[in-house]
């Protein structure tokens, strides 16, 4: 593919930036990259500081904890950028910082907009069960994924995907439209086409509190929230008397007859089966926790006999 003489400025704090950076790198110019301070990310989950990159060029790389900030502002103007793209950012880019470039600001929101704008995307349409899909780049707005869509590339969430898996077909898809998009914008022949808000639909920012999963409910319910928050996220959790159980993976077990929460089965090498609703069971095959885990014991009760302890 020919390169082009666009100078781009990446926005970004996760590894889709490291991804977008390295597609600019071969097809345009990157003007410069704007990341999240190591002490504003040590909080943010899938932060990628672009160690990489800042080794290499250094002075082409700014870190803040404001994107709006007076002095992040003027360092982006400095760099005479022809097109802002974000890639992994959770701040609204106000109007004076998106009005800085030649050309357009323009941003990745994994979702087929205009359904699924806001935040947790990919988290939350795990926990719905996946399906049809996809990312979209689209010119941004000082309002929350608005803008024209300047292009789209569908992806499915299987039943298999987790948060990972999810976020590298989010980084695959990406690659693919930057390399039919940046050209365009280069030479002119982009087309916008407007957002239909007849269809608009949003996902809410999580809490910690929005990982907590129940006993009560169904296997299937309980791993989709799994798969959903496992690493590079917090977790989804139990609350055994009141300590958290965070759990990492967790399969469906065999059906049951038991009371909910009740722990099944201890095994060191597979993890802990317990069961759940519908008179069903799940094993939980990597968990954190202090708690110990003895069979017969209830999950809403503290165990207190020597056992088996589950470790990541």
């Amino acid at each position: 593919m020919p390169r082009t003489d666009l100078r781009v400025l990446v926005v970004g704090c996760t590894p889709l930036a490291r991804h977008a950076v390295g597609v600019i790198e071969e097809i345009a110019n990157v003007a410069g990259v704007v990341n999240l301070s190591p002490q504003a990310g040590a909080a943010k989950s899938n932060y990628d500081p672009l160690a990489a990159f800042a080794a290499r060029r250094p002075e082409d790389i700014h870190y803040t904890a404001d994107i709006n900030s007076l002095a992040t502002a003027a360092w982006i103007w400095a760099r005479n950028p022809d097109v802002l793209l974000q890639c992994g950012w959770s701040q609204i880019l106000k109007r004076d910082v998106l009005s800085i470039p030649a050309k357009l600001s323009i941003g990745v929101h994994p979702s087929p907009l205009p359904v699924g704008r806001g935040a947790a995307v990919l988290n939350w349409r795990i926990i719905e069960g996946g399906g049809p899909w996809g990312n979209s780049l689209f010119v941004m707005e000082d309002k929350t994924d608005k803008g024209d869509i300047l292009d789209f590339e569908p992806f499915v969430i299987e039943p298999r995907d987790d948060i990972r898996t999810a976020n590298e077909k989010v980084n695959e898809t990406t690659i693919t439209m930057l390399r039919r998009t940046i050209p365009r914008i280069a030479d002119g022949s982009i087309v916008r086409t407007p957002q239909d808000n007849s269809r608009v639909t949003r996902y809410y920012k999580r809490t910690p509190e929005d990982g907590r999963v129940s006993a009560d409910w169904s296997a299937e319910k309980i791993c989709r929230y799994v798969r959903a928050l496992t690493k590079p996220f917090p977790g989804a959790f139990l609350n055994v008397a009141g300590e958290k159980l965070l759990i990492w993976k967790a399969e469906a077990g065999a059906l049951c007859h038991r009371d909910n929460g009740t722990i099944l089965e201890v095994d060191p090498n597979r993890g802990a089966r317990i069961a759940v609703g519908g008179g069903e069971s799940i094993w939980l095959t990597r968990v954190t926790s202090t708690v110990e885990l003895v069979v017969g014991d209830s999950l809403t009760g503290r165990s207190v006999a020597a056992a088996a302890k589950i470790g990541v």
